[in-house]
């Protein structure tokens, strides 16, 4: 309920909620390609398009980067209960937030240009489309008042790393595209970390109040096994 919330979680719902509609901005714009002028065969043309396309490729290429390392943060930061640091989530909300309708902007030329060559735009819609529906999914995961389980939030920053990696291998970024997918799965990776050391804590804390020895020791085998995993 929100009256049980505390304050830093409210901002955060608050900064969710925004983050939504910015993802319903972006989402808006990705249903039509951008306006392009009459072109031509002459140089000025040609140089026109080629600035364009740079330009476009360089902010979306930036964008999308900047969105896959604030997701990473937000599983590496999220799954503590009360003990969250809730601002830090809000602030990589915010970094998604912002990015994502420039994002769009950028897909929006980039798909006219493809079309325009002859080459079909509408996929890369479709995959900036896609990354919108994933962003979407993952702020609802993040909501500090769902009652989804954590695993519901890991699956939504996995698709988030796979339709990112499509928009960049789209526009032909596909070093970065690998670099992008990296780093989410690599938060994904410290998250389950994280949570297995949580659970060899806790599991060590059961062991020593255990009334028994046998119990004792099957408790401190559990924790022992989770501790020689290797992450």
């Amino acid at each position: 309920d929100e009256f049980q919330l505390s304050g830093p979680q409210k901002a955060l719902i608050s900064t969710i909620s925004h983050g939504q509609e910015s993802i319903m901005k972006a989402e808006n714009m990705l249903n039509e390609k951008a306006k392009l002028p009459p072109l031509g065969n002459d140089p000025a043309s040609h140089r026109w398009i080629e600035s364009q396309r740079n330009t476009s490729k360089q902010s979306v290429q930036s964008q999308v980067s900047a969105m896959n390392a604030a997701t990473a943060q937000m599983v590496t930061l999220t799954g503590y209960g009360d003990d969250t640091d809730h601002t830090s989530v809000g602030a990589a909300v915010n970094t998604i937030s912002n990015n994502l309708p420039e994002m769009a902007k950028g897909i929006q030329m980039l798909a006219a240009l493809m079309d325009d060559e002859g080459n079909n735009g509408d996929d890369l819609m479709g995959a900036a489309q896609q990354l919108c529906t994933a962003f979407s999914d993952l702020l609802s995961a993040t909501e500090p008042n769902s009652k989804e389980p954590r695993q519901v939030m890991l699956s939504a920053a996995s698709q988030v790393g796979t339709a990112s990696h499509r928009v960049l291998y789209t526009i032909g970024e596909e070093e970065v595209a690998d670099k992008g997918r990296q780093d989410v799965l690599l938060g994904l990776a410290k998250a389950v970390a994280n949570t297995t050391a949580a659970l060899v804590l806790k599991a060590k804390n059961v062991a020593s109040k255990c009334p028994d020895q046998s119990t004792q020791n099957r408790v401190s085998v559990f924790a022992y096994y989770f501790e020689e995993i290797d992450f």
